[in-house]
């Protein structure tokens, strides 16, 4: 992925269980949206904060920005998706595969002299406590019951990035369960260490952990993007990721209401609502 614009160089797909921890910048919060450009203050019919002549100038400054990158197109889709968010729980979800074949790079395989591999739950523990790699004890209990696995990258004993990679339906957040065809591997919570960032990192460690899948029998990754992640889309399209389909979500108090886009039946790539007592509507059309 891409930083930066090299921030997908960390986490942009969607995360399992909940928060794991602040946002660096570089993690896919479900609900969340770029925070560059985010003020205090005041909050404006874009869901936008102002305070002061100095911040509208940032806010004009964000906007100008987000056009000239992803165009105005983008750029009001983002605004309808925080506008919307003030009432109630919105995302469109971007369903997306890659197959070995579709990465055309060969740099993407190329770990710059770190230690690139499977790590399990006992060696991740130790970086569990400092803060800076975004894990926490209660996260890596969940991953290890669940038999997700974990593909990092090393500097000697420093951990620079990783991933994890699942063969099961994974929450998404505490309300919500992604499932998906099991011939394929869902990748979520990609992340790379500041002090590693611009070194397509978490290119490089899903790359190489779709070489390994591949050779243990899966036709390749599936994960999802948020619709308004424009940095994040733009960098797994130029890794190799296809996007196939949308999940539309939405949630207002106990009623959930879901709706999966033809092309995502091919990939048995749906979301559900485990709560009790939740109103959830599953539709493929």
């Amino acid at each position: 992925m891409h930083g930066g614009a090299n921030q997908a160089h960390g986490a942009y797909f969607c995360s399992p269980f909940g928060p794991r921890g602040r946002s660096s910048g570089e993690r896919l919060d479900l609900y969340a949206y770029p925070r560059s450009g985010r003020c205090h203050g005041r909050v404006g019919a874009a869901g936008i904060r102002f305070s002061g002549a100095g911040q509208v100038r940032k806010i004009v400054h964000y906007l100008r920005e987000s056009v000239r990158k992803y165009g105005a197109a983008a750029t009001l889709h983002n605004i309808e998706c925080r506008v919307v968010n003030k009432i109630a729980h919105f995302q469109i979800l971007k369903g997306m595969t890659v197959r070995l074949r579709d990465v055309n790079d060969p740099r993407f395989f190329e770990a710059q002299g770190l230690d690139a591999r499977f790590v399990g739950e006992d060696e991740l523990a130790k970086f569990a406590h400092d803060g800076i790699h975004q894990l926490s004890v209660d996260f890596l209990r969940k991953t290890r019951a669940r038999g997700d696995r974990c593909y990092a990258l090393f500097e000697g004993e420093k951990l620079a990035a990783y991933g994890w990679y699942s063969d099961l339906p994974t929450p998404i957040d505490e309300h919500l369960v992604l499932h998906f065809d099991r011939a394929w591997t869902y990748m979520y919570n990609g992340y790379t260490v500041p002090a590693y960032r611009g070194k397509r990192l978490h290119a490089v460690g899903m790359c190489r952990a779709l070489r390994a899948f591949t050779e243990e029998g899966k036709k390749g990754l599936i994960s999802c993007v948020a619709s308004n992640n424009f940095s994040s889309l733009n960098s797994v399209t130029r890794m190799g990721y296809r996007i196939f389909g949308a999940v539309y979500m939405f949630r207002a108090g106990s009623h959930s209401f879901t709706y999966a886009t033809k092309r995502c039946r091919d990939y048995g790539f749906w979301v559900e609502s485990p709560d009790p007592g939740a109103t959830w509507i599953r539709q493929n059309a």
